[in-house]
């Protein structure tokens, strides 16, 4: 659905409700949080690597690591970084990144970027790269190379990149930078939709019947996805609701 089709629903709910209408900054403000808050859900589990429990609410599917990297896989972003060198406050050279999750990272050890070439980074654990540091069997080289994730606030990640001869990284991580936006001129002093300045969701089309919900329990409206998605194919959206 388009962020119109989104708005329009929420207010024929609304209305069905009787929660009256909803303007256009408010309902921008909670699409930008339901997004959110779904985008979290799915990359805990990407990260855990385990499923969501089947639960009795709203929410009666369990969803798998798959599906949800499926679902936010246009936050998916491939960095190209440079590595500073050693200096006194990092032992091994160093990057950073703002960045929601690290997926993984590479080497670049040619401008050809192919699979062949481009060698896989290990992330360490701090408690564990002092031995591999020290080891002489899995110290870390060109064709094993490792990260360090150090100090850093929030969404900001600093890593220690070993060996210190490394000078090019590429990261994969998934970073969340998106503001949805329904636009709209004034016309008869009504809102009306204006697709220039507005702006979509960027979680997959399955999760829109999902981001209604989540909008309109936000409004104190309880609604079922199976009743948003049936009423959206039903083609009962109307453009004055």
């Amino acid at each position: 659905m388009t962020i119109d089709e989104v708005y329009r629903l929420v207010q024929t709910f609304a209305n069905k409700e009787q929660r009256g209408f909803i303007a256009p900054s408010e309902f921008n403000l909670l699409a930008k949080q339901a997004e959110l808050e779904l985008y979290n859900k799915r990359l805990s589990i990407v990260k855990e690597k385990s499923p969501t429990k089947r639960s009795q609410g709203i929410y009666g599917e369990s969803l798998s690591p798959e599906l949800a990297r499926q679902d936010i896989a246009t936050f998916l972003q491939g960095s190209q970084l440079t590595v500073s060198p050693k200096t006194a406050s990092h032992l091994g050279g160093s990057f950073s990144l703002t960045s929601d999750y690290i997926e993984s990272m590479f080497v670049n050890s040619d401008e050809e970027h192919s699979i062949s070439t481009n060698v896989p980074v290990d992330i360490v654990e701090p408690k564990d790269v002092n031995q591999i540091l020290r080891s002489s069997l899995v110290k870390p080289s060109m064709e094993y190379p490792i990260a360090l994730l150090g100090a850093g606030g929030g969404t900001s990640k600093v890593f220690a990149v070993f060996p210190e001869s490394i000078i090019n990284i590429t990261v994969y991580h998934y970073s969340n930078t998106n503001t949805p936006k329904w636009n709209y001129v004034t016309i008869g002093g009504k809102p009306v939709y204006n697709h220039s300045g507005s702006s979509g969701f960027k979680l997959s089309a399955r999760c829109h019947g999902e981001i209604v919900v989540k909008i309109l329990e936000y409004l104190g409206v309880s609604i079922r996805e199976p009743e948003v998605v049936q009423y959206a194919q039903a083609n009962e959206i109307k453009a004055d609701s």
